[in-house]
């Protein structure tokens, strides 16, 4: 009887439960409903019923969502007694919510009273607690209401009291919010100025306003700011070590040097710091300000740690120079034979004067017509004794390149097998593997080439992974009608003269492309490679005429943009053409937004733009 009734009060239980969730779940449905049908309300701009829906989920819902919906709603009825009430109630309720309060004078404010309203701001901030979470929660409400000026006076009013942290970071927020972009480069250096710890976070900042292209007008800003605090207060080295900072950020690479030289002489680094900046200046091809940085180093003599080690990077930056940008003269040439000779007979031939050698030999084989002497460098590198294998490797590499100069197209192809062999995970067997696929490329193997390019083309360097991606799809995209590569093993031949130096031969197959083969896909190429030659034989007027007939040929072309560029440097550097170069990069920011060019570019417009 017992187990029985309770059995029966367990049911009973059972289904009171289902009963109650049943109800429960009814109500959020139907609360459900009444949300979207509010939205769809206040949407269609049918203020009343979307008041009332709002009103009554705001009694079951009191969260800041439906609070802003309701008030907007009353606001939009004109029913600003109704919204004062509303607000006060909410307010009453949440005393230490300043926002509220803010919207009960706003409410003032909608209705027209607007005297009464700016003078019971002035009264609120003037009586707001002397505390950073209540100034923040106070500018915040003012910022919601569209009012930054009563937000910027309640924030300078706290940040005479508020110090740990400051309240810079959120000023100059309000400032860049406002348009005032001069005030907010202030505030962000008057914090860094007031505790070291606080100069991560400025950068931080700063550094996302300057990298975004949008924003050069602040970068500007900041610039001038810098420049003129500098000259005001020269012994307070944080604003140089900021503009230092600024235009390596920027890659503003002659005022990095300007600023480097001084703070090495304020600080007595002994070439430290112009040093480093030396490394970056090569690696973006600054190679001009890479020597005066090494030559600088040089002029502080022995006391210097990196003296012995500039005078080799100096030469390095000369070669580079020569080997990257084609214009040079012949004295350049010999003079930096001679200068090499100079140092190795200094430092010796060893394994720490290895790549000093390397230079030299390459520039004996493919700029001054010196090839045994080159071999033998080379040679006398390989039997250096303990030297690394990583060197061995590239000096292989180097003989290899001679030797396909030369015409020694298999003995260079056995040694880049040997290579590739020898460091199949390492960069250099990367490189390798590259210049084995380019050997087939040159010898009409295409199919076994692009097999190779293809697998290199996710290799782990970046610039390898690059030229085989580009090698790849010349092949791929010159493929003729008929399946064969008639005009491309043309053109590989072409290529392989230039690479040996033998320009009216490498011109003449070209010219035979563009007779027996005038439409082409590949005769864009076959003008670029022709401009090509021209720049390597100087004849700088010819390769702008070479690359502008590339553009003409296939203005959407892979070299379309390539010949742009070109032509932009050309005026820019050789002809010094300033305008018309202008003219050159503005068309790649503007027809080719997409290019690898577009950030060398605008960083030229702009400091033209200057001039």
């Amino acid at each position: 009887m017992t187990i029985s009734l309770r059995n029966h009060l367990l049911g009973l239980k059972t289904i009171i439960l289902v009963f109650l969730l049943s109800i429960v779940s009814f109500l959020s449905a139907q609360t459900e409903v009444e949300e979207k049908l509010a939205l769809q309300f206040f949407q269609n701009q049918e203020y009343k019923q979307a008041a009332e829906l709002y009103q009554k989920i705001y009694s079951n819902k009191p969260t800041p969502f439906y609070y802003n919906y309701y008030l907007d709603c009353l606001f939009s009825l004109k029913e600003y007694k109704k919204a004062k009430s509303f607000v006060h109630s909410v307010s009453r309720k949440n005393p230490d919510k300043i926002k509220y309060k803010v919207d009960e004078i706003y409410c003032d404010e909608r209705s027209g009273n607007i005297e009464k309203a700016n003078k019971s701001y002035e009264k609120l901030i003037k009586k707001s607690k002397k505390e950073r979470k209540e100034c923040l929660a106070l500018a915040d409400a003012f910022m919601v209401r569209n009012h930054n000026e009563l937000a910027l006076s309640t924030l300078l009013r706290a940040e005479k009291f508020v110090k740990n942290p400051p309240l810079n970071m959120e000023i100059a927020e309000l400032y860049s919010k406002m348009g005032n972009y001069e005030a907010m480069v202030k505030q962000y250096l008057d914090m860094a100025i007031i505790d070291d710890k606080y100069i991560d976070a400025v950068k931080s900042k700063l550094q996302g306003i300057i990298a975004d292209p949008n924003e050069n007008t602040v970068s500007e800003i900041l610039k001038d700011e810098l420049l003129k605090k500098t000259q005001k207060h020269p012994n307070q080295t944080i604003y140089s070590e900021f503009l230092y900072w600024y235009s390596i950020q920027k890659k503003e690479w002659q005022l990095s040097l300007i600023q480097a030289k001084a703070l090495d002489r304020q600080f007595n680094e002994n070439g430290e710091r112009v040093f480093s900046l030396a490394g970056i200046l090569m690696s973006n091809k600054s190679y001009d300000l890479a020597t005066e940085a090494y030559n600088y180093i040089i002029k502080l003599g022995n006391s210097s740690p990196y003296y012995s080690t500039s005078q080799m990077y100096i030469l390095e930056a000369r070669f580079r120079k020569i080997t990257s940008q084609k214009i040079y003269t012949q004295k350049e040439l010999e003079d930096l034979e001679k200068d090499y000779y100079k140092k190795l007979q200094a430092f010796g031939y060893n394994s720490s004067s290895a790549q000093m050698i390397m230079n030299l030999a390459h520039l004996q084989a493919f700029y001054l017509d010196k090839m045994e002497s080159a071999k033998s460098l080379l040679e006398s590198v390989l039997n250096i004794p303990n030297l690394s294998a990583n060197i061995r490797a590239k000096a292989k590499l180097e003989l290899a390149d001679m030797k396909l100069f030369s015409g020694e197209k298999w003995s260079a192809s056995l040694l880049y097998k040997q290579v590739e062999k020898a460091h199949k995970n390492d960069a250099v067997g990367f490189e390798a593997k590259f210049k084995a696929a380019k050997f087939f490329y040159y010898v009409g193997e295409m199919e076994w080439a692009k097999a190779q390019l293809k697998v290199l083309s996710g290799a782990t360097s970046k610039l390898i992974a690059n030229d085989a991606m580009e090698l790849y799809l010349l092949i791929s995209e010159n493929i003729s009608n008929d399946s064969t590569y008639d005009a491309l093993q043309i053109y590989a031949r072409a290529d392989l003269l230039s690479f040996q130096k033998k320009y009216p031969e490498a011109n003449s197959t070209l010219d035979t492309i563009l007779n027996v083969f005038p439409n082409h896909n590949i005769i864009d190429d076959v003008y670029y490679k022709k401009a090509d030659i021209a720049m390597q034989m100087q004849d700088f007027k010819l390769a702008d005429t070479l690359y502008s007939q590339c553009i003409s040929q296939n203005p959407i072309g892979p070299k379309a943009d390539n010949s742009l560029i070109s032509r932009a440097r050309l005026y820019d550097n050789v002809f010094h053409n300033k305008e018309k170069a202008k003219e050159l990069y503005k068309k790649i920011l503007l027809d080719y937004p997409g290019s690898l060019f577009t950030v060398e570019a605008r960083k030229r417009y702009r400091e033209l733009e200057e001039k």
